[in-house]
């Protein structure tokens, strides 16, 4: 049914202007010493001020930089951006690298991990207490793994023009975050298909699971694999909610004022759990407080749709005043064979699948469907490249080859509108790379990762090593954009003037501060 909507929506004016949408991408690395060793050195000064830099700031570990572009207005520049910070990085970093791969290097026990230090502002100590709250609460060494983010907006006017087609009668605020939604749904529902064709951590340090059980199979003395695994990082070893779904706790995505209710839920109901912890002793505190959830940020979910935030903003308020403005994708591995972690095809095709799932399908997911949902990436995960792996959809089992061919020719539906738009043959060559990997697994980048594992009788650690060196020759030698590498470099500047300011003007004392966010 898609090819007779998008003959409707071709012939409306709406769709010219879907050329016209944002994209942005989020990094994070380790920084690591010439051993693969986690960093102790805190966030280097040539970097300013990670509370408040808007390129180069940290994530869970002080270790763990985040390189983060601004809105690019094609793959290219956003890419071209990338390249540019983490090149600037690099030229900055003293007798360090970037550990290439999404999974950690080897980990010597929770407490090798530095905790994110922000300054003591009140804006600062609230971040790094969180990010204390999260390690007490999960264990600090999943914390550490990185992946990218994929930021996508539609313009204002696609939106505006998009109502009329749909004869919405909603304001434009309020029907971009319905549609929003959609999408999110959709790309919940899909979000498998990216750890199949891009995941690429198949394999982890033995580091990684500190001595504790597993059903993981034994590489050689120091890495743990699974032959048909596309990505631990997205499967029940990496950054999961258990804990929270067990509480009885599900996030709603059917609509904004559903979401914004159900973390806000999650954010005043008590845990039995986390008050085993505490919250404050001494004046120190172990955690922001002992419910379900800290903060909305708690609750990892692939998909966030998200409102432009300001520091001191709550997300849910902010989602509620602004409505939706973007959607960030959270699934994607680093592409260990890639300097950036990601290449323009990879990014054609992301792009494809958000457009698709604002096209297909508007129902809602209630909690049967969110279970599969769930299993599905799990398993796609850890099992995906089984001969006949089938996913479960609709309470249907059907073969995963099947779903996968079905969505490839609706977004080559997707990819000629947007070469009749854009006269770019890059969407349609991005469905080709797709197709030849599910034609050949041995293309897949987590296949990729086994068989150059096998093939130089490497361990994980010694594969990602060897790749380092050859990352940090790239970015050493790239050659700067001058015009990114100085806004880079007032950035820097003034991030440090915003940090002082906050600091300086602490009006409160940090337990208030807590109390009127939360009242807030």
């Amino acid at each position: 049914m898609i090819d007779k909507f998008l003959k409707n929506l071709s012939m409306h004016s709406c769709s010219s202007f879907l050329a016209d949408s944002k994209i942005g991408l989020e990094k994070e690395s380790l920084r690591v010493d010439k051993n693969g060793t986690i960093s102790y050195k805190m966030h280097p000064e040539q970097f300013g001020s990670s509370l408040t830099n808007r390129y180069i700031t940290t994530d869970y570990s002080e270790a763990l930089i985040e390189a983060i572009t601004p809105p690019c207005g094609s793959h290219n520049e956003a890419l071209r951006y990338l390249d540019n910070i983490i090149g600037f990085v690099y030229k900055n970093l003293d007798n360090e690298y970037l550990w290439p791969a999404s999974m950690p290097c080897i980990i010597a026990g929770d407490k090798s991990i530095p905790i994110a230090y922000y300054g003591h502002s009140n804006q600062g100590r609230m971040k790094t207490t969180y990010r204390r709250g999260l390690g007490n609460r999960y264990g600090r060494i999943m914390q550490v793994i990185s992946g990218i983010h994929f930021n996508y907006s539609f313009s204002d006017k696609f939106w505006e023009l998009y109502s009329e087609f749909k004869s919405s009668d909603k304001n434009i605020k309020n029907f971009k975050s319905q549609q929003y939604f959609i999408i999110s749904r959709n790309l919940l529902r899909n979000g498998w298909i990216i750890a199949y064709l891009f995941g690429c951590s198949p394999a982890v340090c033995k580091s990684y699971l500190a001595g504790k059980k597993t059903t993981l199979d034994s590489f050689d003395e120091y890495t743990y694999y699974e032959k048909y695994a596309t990505s631990f990082r997205m499967g029940d070893i990496g950054y999961q909610n258990n804990m929270e779904e067990n509480m009885g706790v599900h996030i709603n995505y059917n609509s904004l004022e559903e979401y914004s209710k159900s973390l806000d839920e999650a954010i005043k109901k008590p845990s039995s759990e986390y008050n085993k912890i505490g919250v404050k002793s001494e004046g120190y505190y172990k955690q922001l407080n002992s419910n379900i959830l800290q903060i909305e940020n708690e609750y990892y979910s692939t998909i966030r749709p998200k409102p432009n935030l300001k520091l001191t903003e709550r997300p849910s308020k902010a989602l509620l005043n602004k409505g939706v403005e973007y959607i960030e994708l959270r699934s994607i591995d680093n592409n260990i064979f890639l300097n950036a972690g990601i290449d323009e095809d990879q990014m054609y095709f992301i792009e494809l699948l958000i457009i698709h799932s604002l096209f297909i399908n508007e129902n809602k997911i209630y909690s049967e469907e969110y279970l599969e949902i769930k299993n599905n990436l799990i398993n796609v995960a850890h099992n995906g490249k089984e001969k006949n792996f089938k996913l479960k959809i609709n309470n249907e089992d059907i073969l995963i080859t099947d779903v996968m061919k079905k969505i490839f020719m609706e977004l080559k539906e997707i990819a000629n509108m947007m070469y009749v738009i854009t006269k770019d043959e890059k969407y349609k060559k991005s469905i080709t790379v797709q197709e030849k990997k599910v034609e050949n697994q041995n293309l897949l980048p987590s296949n990729l990762v086994i068989n150059s594992m096998i093939n130089n009788k490497m361990s994980f650690y010694e594969f990602c090593m060897e790749n380092i060196w050859k990352q940090n020759k790239y970015f050493s030698n790239i050659q700067a954009d001058n015009n990114i590498e100085k806004i880079l470099r007032e950035e820097t500047k003034l991030s440090l003037k915003k940090k002082d300011y906050l600091e300086s003007n602490n009006v409160e004392s940090f337990e208030d501060y807590i109390n009127k966010y939360y009242k807030d």
